[in-house]
């Protein structure tokens, strides 16, 4: 009865290491068949496709590959607009540009309006994303009033992630593409690699683009702002009876000047008039000394 189960068990072993013997064969020969008689267009397409699986891979690549990992960190792009209302505009200016440099920003775009009144600013300040509850508490903190305040919190996280991960393959492709180079069997599979190396540096650059500029964001939160006078946000007909007052006597001003300035441009008229006038008056008089001259005698 011993016997009996010895053979058994000796059978099975042996059927065992067959089978494993032909699974590594079958892996032998499809990674001959890969090397020797697929082109790049070929290796390319089975790739995508998902023909080549880990039975084709040497061990090595199969160790080589990254496990998933759970994202470590959440990747979130902060914005949001401001309106600061202020009694010196150019004053809050000053103190905002000492603000923003306090907490390491710096202002990406600047425009100031010079009206007849009053001058805004109209600000897009880029903060680190760390220091922006700071800088926010600060400036609520100042003199100046905020009349309105948004904020928006964006979570990219996945989009960040998915990017990264393709990124890392489409590297991998790209290193065993190199690979492949020197073991070309002809120059239209050496033409095809080189064009599949190619295409994969160009997805390559613009993944990296598109990490970077997310990294960017991330990292550094936007701010719209406009800083304007306090008398540049009140309706119309609410104006205070001392700035009306001011108003009109600058309209007057205005108008003295426009008139002047009209009067001056109309010169050649006014020498024309002058002149027909001057004419006229010499007729009259001559036609009165001799109506005078003819009485006399």
């Amino acid at each position: 009865m011993k016997r009996v189960y010895l053979l058994m068990l000796s059978a099975l072993l042996l059927l065992g290491s067959c089978n494993q013997a032909h699974k590594g064969e079958n892996a032998a020969v499809a990674e001959v068949a890969l090397e020797d008689h697929m082109s790049a267009a070929d290796y390319a397409d089975a790739a995508a496709t998902g023909k080549i699986t880990a039975e084709m891979s040497s061990p090595e690549q199969v160790s080589s590959v990254d496990p998933v990992k759970p994202v470590a960190e959440k990747k979130i792009i902060r914005s949001g607009t401001l309106s600061i209302v202020a009694k010196d505009v150019k004053e809050s200016k000053a103190g905002l540009d000492n603000t923003l440099k306090k907490f390491q920003g710096y202002y990406e775009n600047e425009s100031a309006t010079n009206a007849d009144s009053y001058t805004s600013y109209d600000l897009v300040v880029r903060i680190p994303s760390a220091n922006l509850d700071k800088f926010l508490s600060e400036l609520e903190r100042g003199k100046d009033k905020i009349t309105e305040k948004s904020l928006k919190a964006e979570d990219v996280s996945t989009q960040y992630y998915d990017v990264e991960s393709r990124l890392k393959s489409k590297r991998a492709y790209l290193e065993r593409y190199q690979q492949m180079v020197s073991s070309a069997k002809s120059v239209k599979d050496l033409l095809e690699i080189q064009e599949q190396i190619r295409m994969l540096q160009e997805e390559i650059d613009a993944s990296e683009s598109v990490l970077r500029s997310m990294s960017g964001q991330v990292n550094y939160s936007t701010l719209t702002i406009r800083l304007f006078e306090e008398k540049a946000n009140l309706p119309m007909g609410s104006n205070s009876f001392m700035t009306r007052v001011k108003e009109a006597f600058a309209f007057g001003w205005n108008l003295i000047e426009n008139l002047a300035l009209g009067v001056i441009g109309l010169w050649p008229v006014v020498l024309l008039v002058a002149a027909v006038v001057y004419v006229v008056r010499m007729i009259r008089k001559r036609k009165r000394a001799k109506r005078t001259g003819t009485g006399i005698e």
